[in-house]
C-alpha cells in the first residue's frame, strides 16, 4: 500500500471515529424519554390530582370554568377512553392523593369559590370495586395543595396552607387507616406548599414548592426518615419550581411542571437518583404546565388536565404520556 493510501486511509478511520463520538455523545446529550397524547378528559379542568389504581387512572376534583366541583373522572388505558365515575363527597381542588392496598385516598383540599379559599381538613377512601367513597377521620387542622405519600401501609400528609389567613405550614401528620385515626411527626424543615412528594427506598422526598405567594418558589428538596423521624436536606433541583407534579418512576423521583408567574408555566422534567445522590434532567413536557398531577400507569407515567399558562390560565383537557427505557 502507497503512502497516500496509508494517509486517506487513516484520515477515513479518525473521520469515521470522530463521527462516531459525537454520535454519542448527541445521545447521551439529549434527555432520556418520549412523550406521547392519549384520549383527551371529558371535560378541560385544572387544580386537580391524579392516582392509579387497578389499572385504571383517576383525575379527581378540580375546576372547570372557574367552578370547583365533585368531578371524578376514570381513564381506561385499554381502550383509550375516559368514563366518569362517583363524585368526589365534596367539592373540592388543589387535594392531596395517594393510592394504598387498591383504595385512593383524598387528602384535604380547598373549597374553591376564590383562590386558595378554606383549607379542609377532610379525608376521603375511595374503593374502586364498589365506585363507592368512605368519609375518614379529619386531620386536626385544615390543609390543601398538601404532599401526600403512602409508607410502611400508613398515609403521610405533608405542608399545605392553612386555613388560618391563608398561612403555609410545615405540618406532617400521618394516618392509619387500621385505627382511622391520625398523629403528628416532624415537621418540614421549612414550611411550603404546592410542592411534590414521593417514596423511595423507605424514605419520603419532598420537592421545590413555595414559602408563601406564587412567586416565592424553592429547588430544596428534604427527606424524611420514618425510622427517626427526623428530615435531612438533600441536592436542590436545578430548576426552582412549585405547582408541581411527581411520582415515582423506575428508580428516580420524578418532578414536572410547574408555575413561573406572571407569565410563564414549566415544561421541565427533572428528576432524583437516591443512588447517585444527584438530579437528572429527562425530556420536557410538550408544553409547560402546573394545577395537574402525575402517577404511574404499567410502564409509564400519566399528566392530565392543568393549566398551560399561570393561574387559571389555558386550562387544558390534554392527557399527556412519558416512557423511558
Amino acid at each position: 500500500m502507497s503512502d497516500r493510501a496509508r494517509r486517506v486511509m487513516t484520515l477515513a478511520c479518525v473521520c469515521a471515529a470522530v463521527g462516531t463520538w459525537a454520535s454519542t455523545a448527541g445521545a447521551q446529550g439529549t434527555p432520556q424519554g418520549t412523550w406521547t397524547t392519549k384520549a383527551p378528559l371529558l371535560a378541560r379542568l385544572n387544580e386537580v390530582t391524579v392516582a392509579a389504581v387497578a389499572g385504571k387512572l383517576h383525575v379527581m376534583g378540580g375546576s372547570v370554568l372557574g367552578f370547583t366541583g365533585p368531578y371524578h373522572l376514570q381513564y381506561d388505558p385499554s381502550n383509550d377512553s375516559w368514563r366518569t365515575r362517583a363524585p368526589v363527597p365534596r367539592s373540592l381542588d388543589h387535594i392531596g392523593s395517594v393510592q394504598l392496598n387498591g383504595k385512593i385516598y383524598l387528602i384535604g383540599g380547598f373549597v374553591g369559590g376564590g383562590v386558595h379559599r378554606d383549607g379542609q381538613n377532610t379525608a376521603f377512601e375511595y374503593d374502586p370495586a364498589s365506585d363507592t367513597w368512605r368519609i375518614l377521620a379529619p386531620m386536626k387542622a385544615g390543609r390543601a395543595s398538601v404532599g401526600v405519600v403512602a409508607l410502611d401501609g400508613k398515609i403521610h400528609a405533608i405542608g399545605g396552607r392553612s386555613p388560618d389567613n391563608n398561612v403555609t405550614v410545615a405540618t406532617h401528620e400521618v394516618y392509619d387507616p387500621a385505627t382511622n385515626s391520625w398523629k403528628e411527626l416532624a415537621p418540614l424543615p421549612k414550611a411550603r406548599d404546592h410542592a411534590a412528594a414521593g417514596v423511595m427506598d423507605g424514605k419520603i422526598y419532598f420537592a421545590g414548592g413555595r414559602f408563601g405567594p406564587s412567586t416565592d418558589r424553592t429547588g430544596m428538596l428534604d427527606i424524611y426518615d420514618p425510622k427517626s423521624n427526623t428530615w435531612t436536606s438533600g441536592p436542590a433541583m436545578p430548576t426552582a419550581r412549585s405547582g408541581l407534579a411527581g411520582t415515582v418512576y423506575k428508580g428516580v423521583f420524578m418532578v414536572l411542571g410547574g408555575e413561573m408567574p406572571p407569565n410563564a408555566t414549566n415544561p421541565e422534567n427533572e428528576a432524583f437518583d437516591p443512588k447517585a445522590n444527584a438530579w437528572r434532567t429527562l425530556a420536557p413536557m410538550p408544553a409547560g404546565r402546573h394545577a395537574t398531577a402525575a402517577a404511574v400507569l404499567g410502564d409509564s407515567v400519566y399528566l392530565a388536565g392543568g393549566s398551560l399558562r399561570p393561574g387559571a390560565g389555558q386550562v387544558t383537557d390534554q392527557t399527556i404520556v412519558f416512557t423511558m427505557p
